[in-house]
């Protein structure tokens, strides 16, 4: 699998620049001269939720996106100790064409609500890059433009990874992600 070069990864956090540096797999805080609008543009980056009411026969999934699903987490629970590169590198290449996925805010809604529902009946809850690898990866095959993003905040340091469809957080809420300043966003 080729790997792809991304721009330099930097988020603004309390006053200061924190770097993601993909090919060390860390990050490093650190002043940096950034123009203005840049910087206010990254500190207006702030997470929204909207919240996708179903229906109770939404919970229940047919047989082939619960094999998915299960594929999905298996997946991502493989790779949750490669570096973040890796995994960025696995999203890109698991990418669905187009035509097969669905379009519209209700096919987004149904799939985030049945992930959330299917990520309830796991044994073990996975942290927030293993459960964001694998939400990317199911909501990948059916909806089109899942966001997989890491957001940073300091101090003290913090990274968190969460899947966005346009305004909708799906495997998060909006206050675990507002305070996080987005360092890494990938369109899937």
């Amino acid at each position: 699998m080729e790997t792809v070069d991304f721009p330099a990864l930097t988020a603004w956090s309390n006053g200061q620049w924190i770097h993601l540096d993909l090919a060390k797999n860390r990050y490093f805080g650190g002043a940096i001269q950034r123009d203005a609008a840049l910087q206010a543009a990254t500190m207006a980056t702030v997470a929204k939720l909207r919240i996708g009411v179903g229906e109770p026969k939404m919970l229940i999934p047919p047989a082939a996106e619960l094999l998915h699903f299960l594929r999905c987490c298996r997946v991502a629970a493989r790779v949750r100790r490669e570096p973040i590169r890796t995994q960025l590198d696995l999203l890109r290449g698991a990418r669905h064409p187009s035509k097969s996925r669905h379009s519209g805010q209700q096919q987004a809604e149904r799939y985030a609500v049945m992930y959330q529902h299917l990520r309830n009946l796991r044994f073990r809850r996975p942290a927030c890059l293993e459960d964001s690898v694998c939400c990317a990866l199911f909501l990948g095959r059916y909806i089109e433009r899942p966001s997989f993003r890491i957001g940073v905040v300091q101090p003290p340091f913090m990274a968190h990874a969460w899947v966005q469809v346009g305004d909708m957080i799906v495997n998060d809420v909006k206050g675990a992600v507002e305070q996080y300043s987005e360092i890494l966003r990938m369109d899937l």
